[in-house]
């Protein structure tokens, strides 16, 4: 009989025979004495009580309930009161509640299989056989029995292409006495479709400390590996989009459909129109500003009428001004972008800058031009001023001259100039046959360098303001008779567009100089 005195070693007994006989953790104590506590068939603790063993103690009534404190917090238990022979409470025995651990058990398999996760018990042996598997497996393709039976291990379903780097990521986390596993990799369905899964996986480990089994939570992440491949590609694209952009000579723009072309967006290329793109986007420089005051009716009008014609894009040649004042002639491509009522609330445009080929087309005509009127006249002032008309109507070219040879003194002399002062033109006026411009120009190869004036002419050079300088000699009958001489306050160096026009130009006007100034000699 127990009494309400009996210690562990008087209630070990019956202690024994109610665990070995339900399998659960089981608990007893005495009223006046401390107890047992029970687990896994072995005696966990010889001096036990908890609060609902007391609480059943003092009223004498079984309870079925979840303790608030104790060793068994938050787990369902079901304690019972033992009396003696004459009603007294002597003892209380207590179980985990087998029925409240099996509905609970079925809320959680009802969760799990409901769930994207599919639960995985693996022994820890090669390719990892599975002792448990949920049944959500199913949305892989498989059935339960498929793994617990061993015709498939998981390690096969993993891509050959993942399953080194998995083995070895696990390995190295179990190395370093980690408690979880976290990563992601491709598997193949039963229907041998490629999917992408995360496995959060937590290593068990026995009371020798060695691994036996590990618990994995294998989650379908497919959909959002493919949208995260669809972003990297696009910001990929994007990115090569940008480089090729701003690599290029067209400047892209985003202004809104308002006065003066306000921008949302400009490509880092606008550096090469002198700006940054905080000018624009911070409201500083507004688009419509640096367009050529006598081209910016023309361009909102074009806007106007093809956006009013239903237009979607567009093309528009004008002039703007660069962020150094320099002006440009630029082509623009519009593309209007309209919202859902179908008014036109942006405009997308691609800016080139078609100076050069302004400038060839101008070149072009110029020199026709200037042919057609070299064969109305002999005379030979006309014939020069009508040169440097032409050659100074390149933008750059400030100042000109035509020196021609004087055989008698052994010199060439200015005999026509345009653009510079009378000092400079004085200092000038003649180069001696023995000077170092002369030898030069007798040297038959265009200069397109400062290092054509000697030190003082340099200097003189200086003060007038030039800065780049061209001479093309002037040859005729194998005879160098003279040269051209252009100068820019403005240009570092002579381009090679305007390098060329100005050698076309020599070779055109020399056929017409040569036989004046032979007549002249002559005369």
């Amino acid at each position: 009989m127990i009494s309400e005195d009996a210690g562990p070693e008087e209630l070990e007994a019956i202690a024994v025979a109610v665990h070995s006989l339900v399998g659960l953790p089981t608990t007893i104590r005495s009223l006046k004495r401390k107890g047992l506590r029970l687990e896994n068939g072995k005696i966990i603790d010889r001096d036990y009580t908890g609060p609902v063993l007391e609480e059943v103690l003092r009223t004498g009534k079984t309870v079925r309930g979840v303790p608030k404190g104790g060793t068994y917090l938050g787990r369902n238990v079901a304690v019972s009161p033992i009396f003696s022979e004459d009603g007294k409470v002597v003892a209380a025995i207590g179980i985990v509640d087998l029925l409240s651990v099996l509905k609970m058990q079925e809320t959680i398999r009802t969760v799990v299989n409901n769930s994207p996760a599919v639960v995985f018990l693996w022994r820890n042996e090669e390719k990892w056989p599975a002792e448990f598997v949920s049944e959500n497996v199913v949305k892989f393709g498989y059935t339960v029995e498929d793994f617990i039976s061993g015709n498939f291990l998981y390690g096969d379903i993993i891509h050959p292409e993942d399953r080194n780097r998995v083995k070895e990521e696990l390995k190295t986390r179990i190395r370093r006495g980690e408690v979880d596993f976290n990563t992601g990799y491709r598997i193949f369905t039963k229907a041998g479709d490629v999917r992408w899964v995360n496995e959060r996986a937590f290593i068990q480990r026995n009371r020798e400390g060695e691994i036996t089994h590990i618990q994995g939570l294998v989650l379908d992440i497919t959909e959002d590996k493919e949208k995260e491949e669809a972003l990297s590609k696009s910001i990929e694209m994007q990115s090569m989009l940008r480089t090729i952009i701003n690599n290029s000579q067209a400047i892209a723009f985003l202004w809104e459909n308002k006065e003066n072309l306000p921008a949302e967006y400009v490509s880092e290329n606008v550096t090469q129109l002198g700006y940054k793109v905080e000018d624009f986007i911070s409201g500083k420089v507004l688009y419509g500003d640096i367009i050529h005051k006598d081209d910016i009716n023309k361009v909102n009008e074009t806007l106007k009428r093809s956006i009013a014609e239903g237009q979607g894009s567009f093309g528009i040649e004008y002039r703007i001004y660069t962020g150094e004042g320099r002006m440009l002639w630029v082509e623009e491509r519009v593309f209007v972008q309209r919202n859902e009522e179908g008014r036109a609330t942006h405009l997308q445009g691609l800016v080139v800058d078609i100076t050069e080929r302004k400038e060839a087309q101008k070149m072009l005509e110029i020199q026709r031009e200037l042919g057609a009127k070299l064969n109305t006249t002999w005379n030979l002032h006309a014939i020069l001023n009508m040169v440097l008309d032409a050659c100074l109507q390149i933008n750059g070219i400030d100042a000109g001259g035509v020196y021609i040879r004087d055989e008698l003194l052994d010199q060439i002399n200015l005999v026509q100039s345009r653009g510079i002062s009378s000092e400079f033109k004085e200092k000038v006026s003649r180069f001696k046959a023995d000077s170092n411009e002369a030898k030069q120009v007798w040297a038959e190869k265009p200069i397109y360098s400062m290092d054509f004036y000697s030190e003082k002419m340099a200097e003189a050079a200086r003060k007038e303001g030039i800065t780049a300088v061209a001479v093309i000699p002037l040859k005729y009958s194998n005879e160098i008779i003279g040269s051209l001489n252009f100068a820019s306050r403005t240009l570092d160096k002579i381009p090679w567009n305007i390098r060329n026009f100005l050698e076309s130009i020599a070779l055109q006007v020399v056929s017409h100089i040569a036989p004046v100034c032979i007549q002249a000699d002559l005369s």
